[in-house]
């Protein structure tokens, strides 16, 4: 970890000295900013749940053409993915993530081999959003979704973005978390053994056997949030 974040912050400060192009991190609402897990560490998200979707935006503070990709490689493809909107029968690209700003004639291409979206802006491209990808939290761990700027490297990411993932507490998977899921917390409350793999249906929250005070407060931390 501590690796990790050394290179997070190594990356997140490459970028800012090269960077004209960079990545914002939000809810599914496109709005609601994502906390770092520190404020004084770049590019570490704080925890969502399984099933969460963020919304990934990639934006300039100026204008011209620029390449890039966002991309998840490795074993963290065991832990999240990436998605694009509106794909185009037309122009054989994915119309609905590339915004405006990018420019007329901007472009976001399926990639297969790097497992994630090519970026291509237009040299008619003016500062602002320029590209919106979506990102599932898929299982429970650690995700690092690279940012690649072609015009520093077409192999390595100029810096990662971590997600970390935990346990959902939207049981019963209308994507919030209310006091429908609280009513099914409370049928397993200290009643019920619970085991490996399913820890009851993902209740045990701390996989320690049973359904106590630990696991109320882990459900607590995500009282009202929604996933989608």
């Amino acid at each position: 970890m501590k690796t990790l974040i050394a290179l997070a912050l190594y990356f997140g400060v490459a970028s800012a000295t090269l960077g004209e192009v960079f990545t914002k991190v939000y809810l599914a609402d496109g709005k609601t900013t994502l906390e770092l897990a520190d404020p004084n560490i770049p590019l570490l998200y704080r925890d969502v749940m399984v099933g969460t979707r963020l919304t990934i935006i990639v934006n300039s503070d100026t204008g011209g053409y620029w390449g890039g990709d966002l991309a998840i490689t490795g074993d963290d493809r065991n832990y999240g993915f990436l998605s694009a909107r509106d794909y185009n029968e037309t122009t054989h690209d994915w119309a609905g993530s590339r915004l405006p700003a990018a420019g007329n004639m901007a472009r976001v291409w399926l990639d297969p081999e790097i497992r994630g979206f090519s970026l291509e802006g237009h040299r008619s491209s003016v500062a602002g959003d320029w590209f919106i990808i979506d990102y599932t939290a898929t299982s429970v761990g650690v995700c690092n979704v690279g940012f690649y700027d072609h015009s520093v490297s077409w192999v390595d990411p100029i810096y990662y973005l971590t997600f970390f993932h935990v346990p959902s507490r939207d049981f019963n998977s209308d994507t919030k978390v209310d006091f429908a899921d609280f009513a099914i917390f409370a049928s397993y409350w200290q009643g019920v053994v619970c085991a490996e793999p399913d820890w009851c249906k993902g209740i045990d929250l701390d996989m320690d056997g049973w359904v106590g005070l630990d696991d109320l407060i882990l459900f607590a931390d995500y009282w009202l949030e929604k996933t989608e």
